[in-house]
């Protein structure tokens, strides 16, 4: 077995997704419901991010996770992979925690950083071949979000690859829209979730959620120094989707 390592860094300055940790740390539980029921796709994520990294790399590997979380999706799609060290990084100390567990007998050398992930990108000096994070970066803003892909692509060099799984605006509406679409998803398909729950969750997509058009998130890639971006999965509802960005 392989050690986990945790890195705990200074909590000073301004954390670029403070109320998307508020409600992670207050409503881990409603997000564990979605994952379990996977209203969000989350089994056929983890399989394609698995087989392009089968596929990608035939020599050893390391991997980077944008806000881990409890690094399930990850620990599902890493397994046969030739993975050899996972770097993950998270705001909330209770997804480190969760991943320690998640990762605690990984084949592979693992690394934990609680730390803000828009900085720990821009201060990280170390390359690595393949970057993921699922349904994240949605909550900065598009300069940010722009700002964010530079870093990582300084981050995979010349051949390696960023996937990201994320929500999607409509091709001809705009965040109105897609709230008004996601509120109908929500209702009609997230049964699992208390009214409470509904209430709780929604106030987070209307406060944090700011998506892109499918062609918005490849503009950025090919804005950020990637040569080939593409859409390579549609979520639930047109709402989410998976992308693949390579130098």
């Amino acid at each position: 077995m392989v050690n986990v390592h945790i890195h705990q860094f200074s909590s000073g300055g301004v954390i670029a997704d403070a109320e998307a940790l508020a409600v992670f740390q207050a409503q881990w539980s409603i997000y564990q419901k979605l994952v379990d029921t996977d209203v969000l796709d989350h089994k056929v994520v983890a399989r394609l991010l698995h087989d392009i990294l089968v596929e990608k790399f035939t020599r050893p590997f390391s991997f980077l996770e944008i806000a881990c979380g409890d690094a399930s999706i990850a620990r599902q799609a890493l397994d046969g992979t030739r993975v050899s060290h996972y770097h993950g990084i998270d705001m909330a100390q209770p997804a480190i925690d969760l991943a320690a567990i998640k990762l605690a007998d990984a084949p592979y050398e693992v690394v934990l950083d609680h730390r803000d992930f828009v900085d720990a990108l821009a201060r990280r000096p170390e390359p690595a071949d393949a970057v993921w994070c699922g349904l994240s970066i949605h909550h900065l803003s598009h300069d940010d979000k722009a700002v964010l892909m530079r870093e990582i692509r300084n981050v995979v060099g010349k051949e390696g690859i960023f996937l990201l799984y994320e929500p999607v605006l409509l091709p001809d509406g705009d965040r109105k829209h897609f709230l008004k679409a996601y509120r109908v998803l929500v209702e009609t398909e997230w049964t699992a979730l208390t009214a409470q729950e509904v209430t709780d969750i929604w106030h987070h997509i209307e406060t944090c959620d700011f998506p892109e058009t499918s062609r918005e998130w490849i503009e950025l890639g090919h804005a950020a120094g990637f040569s080939q971006a593409r859409q390579i999965f549609d979520g639930p509802g047109g709402l989410l989707g998976m992308f693949r960005y390579e130098p």
